[in-house]
């Protein structure tokens, strides 16, 4: 089929296109309608036409609703490189700020990529930044379907077909306030680190690689508050009544003589390798995402 067929075939339209990547995105026609009936029915009837069209299933029955086919995926991905490309040239055209956003974990945006807001805008004038928390897991499939432009997330998670530039290994310490730092001297350390209520993250690859580490070396930590995120430990730790074990990039907000950063002999060698990562794909239809990913390497890599 040519392209004038393809265009003057009925089944396929922009509308059909966009909203069925609305559809893959939000993972159920409900959502997708916002709980409108008539946007929900319209959505049903436009995803069966796109099926007839290709010939293809775009969705396939799971439990009470459904999840969309790898077929289907294909399909989002290559309407939103399009559509993407188009948007930035209507915004071009129109001298409107294009958009672009950017996902990284809780720890990471408020500690090394918040603060370098302002740079970063003066990088990329005429661009409105949206930033948004993901676990790395999900940065990754949010990067390969084009619903998310850059990710800053861990190297070991990255997979086909996108590409990276590695920052800088950041490690972890030992955060404490000043008082329940006194008295720690490195002849006692392990004895009064013991002793002390600790905050950390409560999930993924770290607790069970602290745990473990600590285990190894036979120290006991006093793990008495889990936490769901690194922010929110240290949160808990500037309330003064726990330490917390924290990525180094936590540093900085800490200046002022407050609290004690103690690497822990243990924990010397574990590193969190971060990378910048995108798509491509989508690079090669929004020219101004390569000048982003520029100003982002170049911010980020000096940041340790």
């Amino acid at each position: 089929m040519d392209k004038e067929t393809l265009l003057s075939t009925s089944g396929l339209s922009m509308d059909r296109l966009a909203n069925f990547c609305r559809i893959a995105e939000f993972g159920s026609l409900s959502k997708a309608a916002g709980g409108d009936p008539g946007k929900q029915s319209l959505y049903s009837r436009q995803m069966r036409e796109l099926e007839e069209f290709f010939g293809v299933e775009l969705k396939r029955r799971q439990g009470n609703g459904f999840a969309i086919t790898e077929a289907g995926r294909r399909l989002a991905q290559l309407t939103r490189a399009h559509l993407a490309g188009l948007e930035d040239f209507r915004r071009d055209a129109k001298q409107m700020p294009r958009e672009l956003t950017m996902a990284a974990g809780n720890s990471v945006l408020e500690w090394l990529i918040l603060p370098r807001v302002a740079p970063l805008e003066q990088a990329l004038p005429n661009t409105s930044l949206r930033f948004v928390s993901e676990r790395s897991g999900a940065i990754v499939t949010r990067l390969i379907d084009m619903t998310i432009d850059i990710g800053v997330l861990r190297k070991d998670a990255l997979r086909s077909p996108l590409r990276s530039k590695r920052l800088a290994a950041f490690g972890y310490s030992l955060f404490i306030p000043v008082r329940l730092a006194k008295g720690i001297l490195p002849t006692n350390l392990q004895s009064r680190i013991a002793k002390i209520p600790i905050a950390t993250s409560m999930g993924g690859q770290f607790r069970e690689m602290l745990m473990n580490a600590a285990a190894q070396a036979k120290w006991r930590l006093n793990v008495a508050v889990s936490c769901s995120s690194f922010t929110q430990a240290a949160c808990a730790m500037r309330a003064g009544a726990c330490a917390a074990v924290l990525p180094d990039i936590a540093a900085p907000i800490f200046a002022g003589g407050h609290v004690v950063q103690i690497v822990l002999p243990f924990l010397r060698r574990k590193q969190r390798q971060l990378t910048v990562a995108w798509n491509p794909r989508l690079a090669e239809v929004r020219p101004s995402l390569l000048r982003a990913l520029d100003a982002t390497y170049s911010l980020l890599g000096q940041a340790h």
